[in-house]
């Protein structure tokens, strides 16, 4: 049987959105409660403005309405990066910024924690957002009334933020490149869910879970690179190698171990495919 990434509901709980990178659960004052990271609002505008020129179809933006109206949270949680500029906000952007968060607002009660890119985001954000800063904050599921720790990735968190039972992370943003034989590839956001090294005493089976950025246009970083591994902050406090991957729908393609090694093997044959094809080649040639 395929394996889910909310199959063990003892463990997290946690309801991931099939297909989208988002998270939802009922919360014990906030009641239903949508988390979503990495916006970057601003991405196609800043790389358009440097001569790379990305076609913006759609927006971050338009997609967080359509979900927010489908799924009709009591808050929304976007968990860092909310913008793409680090330091202030171009003003073309700091305008759809303004208006976006007012049309939120009379749906929702919006949160934003605070990312790496949120420098100065205090100045184009209005006053009914909550802001929080990048050390993150606890929250508390009703049903199993599990802690639940929130904070981006880029900074360490508050100690009772990173002490809950289960602990969500963004920053890393999560892929995974799958090639074949031939050599063609396609890279795909994935989820990373691993348990925490067993440090606290009394809580043994704590979960953290990575979760993939939301922007379209932003592919992510290969789980299985060396990359993807210096990006997570706390990986020397997770059992990393044996964190599970789950593709976007949330079925299990394997461990981050398991990925790795297969990497290298499929990168073997590819090599010994290159030189038989070059051996080929000479042979023709006399």
């Amino acid at each position: 049987m395929t394996k889910s990434i909310n199959e063990k509901k003892g463990q997290s709980n946690s309801i991931i959105i099939p297909g989208i990178p988002a998270i939802m659960f009922n919360e014990k004052e906030m009641n239903k409660t949508l988390i979503v990271s990495d916006l970057h609002i601003g991405y196609v505008y800043g790389r358009n403005k440097k001569g790379i020129i990305l076609p913006e179809s759609k927006r971050p933006e338009d997609d967080i309405i359509r979900l927010l109206d489908e799924k009709k949270p009591d808050t929304l949680i976007f968990l860092g990066d909310f913008k793409d500029a680090i330091y202030g906000t171009p003003h073309p952007i700091a305008g759809r910024i303004w208006k976006f968060l007012k049309r939120l607002v009379k749906k929702t009660n919006v949160i934003i924690v605070k990312g790496n890119h949120d420098g100065k985001i205090e100045e184009v954000i209005p006053e009914e957002i909550n802001l929080i800063q990048a050390e993150g904050f606890r929250l508390t599921q009703k049903e199993t009334n599990k802690s639940i720790g929130l904070w981006h990735g880029h900074a360490s968190p508050a100690l009772d933020v990173w002490t809950a039972d289960i602990t969500i992370s963004a920053h890393a943003h999560p892929a995974y490149t799958f090639r074949d034989e031939i050599g063609s590839k396609i890279t795909q956001k994935v989820w990373v869910k691993a348990k925490w090294l067993n440090i606290l005493e009394g809580k043994p089976d704590r979960i953290h879970i990575i979760i993939p950025p939301f922007n379209r246009y932003i592919e992510g970083y290969s789980i299985d690179s060396e990359y993807f591994r210096t990006i997570v902050l706390m990986r020397d406090a997770i059992d990393f190698e044996n964190a599970e991957v789950f593709t976007l729908e949330g079925v299990l393609i394997g461990t981050l171990r398991n990925l790795r090694e297969n990497r290298r093997e499929l990168e073997k044959k590819l090599n010994t495919l290159r030189k038989e094809v070059n051996a080929s080649k000479k042979k023709r040639k006399y």
